[in-house]
């Protein structure tokens, strides 16, 4: 099959923070190449790269733009589309893309598009409705941004116009990331033969022990006893808040909670949840941005994971967090059900809840051998059902299924 990724998002496609729908774009690419396919990535033009290259058997073709940043890694301007300067030049900018983006696809036959952001790709099945029928859309949103949360309310656009629901409702597949959210969308209209639920992977390869990086962390990080452990921005969607009471119920000076990612996102929220753990003088530690490699190592150094989140498409941290194998809590929506077997590698309690996860924190905290039970059954259902060559199968599935492949 000749296949082609549209990627019209403001970071390069490789090399990407993992977990971004860039990097999961390229996952997919890589592996259907070593399976013998011709696949091509589309993404936008960036300052001091080539028009084309391959990189690991994928083509990439990049295509200049008039609008937007063409510096790698660097944001837009109008990142914040709630004002409406920055939603015009949105629009305009995957216009544009969009414009180019055809013009590539008449002068290439190709069995399948793959698209993963919904804007451009509205433009697309606009402007040329053959397109529609080899359209393959995977919405690496969750209900947030579909206007379908029970916590937090929607971009203002969202209550406008619906972008990912507009498209689904006319191409061939899309893809979800977790079952609950199939049913709101086969709720919404969406036609129940349209949609396909395939989680996103992980490396497994990657997560592999290492004493000696493990000590290291340990002591850069101050990490000399039982550690418990989140990753992700400080947002309200990601439920720290909840995390940081539980600490405070739990109320163990032996125990650390160490908050790893950025806190430069919601700043209003961050500073509201960190002075929180001071005025309460909890053992409470926030790492702001910190390295790649970091963070895959204080997977190992700690030995509970926690992701309390009250909106989650997927949650890779988990998916990470499982291949380092370590026990779990989360929350019980989106994607977080199907990574956590309650009692079997982790444990589910209610969203917003933070006895329950002080209750679950303190169980493994107090009970080594189910740690390193949960643990080891972690890993073995990361490499079960979670490793990226199982997971692009599944998508080479979808994508025969599209292009008439027996």
């Amino acid at each position: 099959m000749r296949i082609v990724h549209i990627y019209d998002g403001h970071e390069m496609i490789f090399p990407i923070e993992e977990g971004s729908p860039a990097s999961i774009a390229f996952e997919l690419a890589k592996h259907a190449v070593k399976e013998g396919h011709d696949v091509t990535i589309l993404e936008r033009g960036w300052r001091g790269l080539s028009h084309e290259e391959d990189i690991q058997g994928v083509k990439i073709k990049r295509i200049d733009l008039k609008i937007g940043s063409d510096i790698p890694y660097k944001e837009v301007p109008y990142r914040e589309i709630q004002k409406p300067q920055g939603l015009i030049r949105l629009v305009l900018d995957r216009i544009d893309f969009a414009l180019k983006a055809n013009k590539f696809l008449m002068q290439n036959d190709f069995d399948v598009i793959h698209v993963h952001l919904p804007f451009a790709a509205n433009v697309l099945i606009t402007i040329n409705k053959k397109l529609r029928d080899k359209m393959v859309y995977t919405i690496h949103a969750d209900e947030y941004r579909l206007g379908l949360s029970k916590f937090l309310k929607p971009p203002v656009i969202i209550k406008v116009f619906q972008p990912d629901l507009y498209l689904m409702k006319r191409i061939r597949k899309s893809v979800v990331l977790n079952e609950p959210l199939k049913e709101k969308l086969i709720n919404k209209g969406i036609k129940k033969e349209k949609l396909e639920v395939i989680p996103n992977g992980v490396n497994i390869k990657e997560f592999n022990s290492n004493k000696e990086e493990i000590e290291q962390v340990k002591g850069k990080y101050g990490l000399d006893t039982t550690t418990v452990m989140f990753a992700g921005t400080v947002t309200p969607r990601k439920g720290v808040e909840y995390l940081v009471k539980s600490a405070e119920i739990l109320n163990n000076k032996d125990v650390i909670f160490l908050i790893v990612g950025r806190i430069d996102i919601d700043k209003e929220y961050a500073r509201k949840v960190i002075n929180y753990a001071k005025e309460k003088n909890l053992k409470v530690k926030f790492t702001g941005f910190i390295p790649r490699e970091d963070i895959k190592a204080l997977y190992f150094a700690c030995d509970i994971f926690v992701l309390p989140s009250l909106e989650e498409g997927h949650g890779l941290v988990l998916t990470e967090a499982m291949a380092s194998g370590k026990p779990l809590i989360g929350t019980k929506i989106g994607g977080i059900p199907a990574q956590i077997r309650d009692g079997w590698n982790g444990f589910l309690v209610e969203p917003g809840n933070e006895k329950q996860l002080a209750e679950k924190i303190k169980y493994l905290v107090e009970n080594d051998e189910e740690r390193e039970r949960m643990g080891k059954n972690s890993r073995k259902l990361a490499e079960d059902e979670f490793d990226w060559k199982k997971i692009a199968e599944r998508y080479l599935e979808v994508y025969e299924n599209v292009a008439g492949v027996s």
